[in-house]
């Protein structure tokens, strides 16, 4: 069976069992650093997943830990559930999958923010206020900081990019300048 298809099977159960039982913000929150933590060492969570010689249960809690505290019962249930089907690898995908249901249900924007410097609470309160009001949705906020853009930021949003950086300003400056 595809990947795809067994990850929106999934996520969907999950999703479907979540808003039953009160906890989708709560089993969202735990993918999300699940998400997270499995992108900062992804080389390691395949090999320990993929690999048949590795109990389910430290497969468990492997999975748990990279989701972190607090877990809810419903997302332990889960976890325990697609490791007794050996889908254990497709969890990734799931969760993925799963926060794209909730951001879509929610109204939310998954944001990139980067700036050459820390963005002030200030700033952080605008962009969010520029988005509420540009998208009319809410938005979840991603900042990293790249001292080469000089000055500015550089704001995706879904597939759309905003680059009011010195760097990017400086880039369609020289193009101009070449083209003329």
């Amino acid at each position: 069976m595809d990947n795809g298809k067994i990850s929106v099977r999934y996520a969907r159960a999950l999703f479907q069992t979540a808003q039953n039982q009160g906890c989708e913000d709560a089993v969202y929150d735990g993918l999300t650093r699940f998400a997270h933590n499995y992108l900062l060492a992804i080389a390691q969570f395949n090999e320990v997943l993929a690999d048949p010689i590795v109990a389910q249960e430290e497969k468990v809690k492997l999975v748990e830990m990279a989701v972190g505290e607090p877990i809810h019962d419903c997302l332990k249930q889960f976890i325990t559930f697609v490791t007794d089907q050996k889908r254990e690898d497709k969890m990734f995908l799931i969760a993925m999958k799963f926060m794209e249901m909730y951001r879509t249900k929610h109204n939310i924007l998954s944001t990139k923010v980067t700036t050459a410097t820390e963005l002030s609470e200030n700033s952080y309160d605008k962009i969010k206020a520029f988005i509420k009001q540009t998208f009319d949705a809410d938005a979840e906020v991603d900042v990293h900081i790249d001292p080469s853009l000089i000055g500015g930021f550089i704001l995706d949003i879904e597939n759309t990019r905003m680059d009011a950086s010195v760097a990017g300003q400086l880039n369609a400056l020289k193009n101009r300048l070449k083209s003329s």
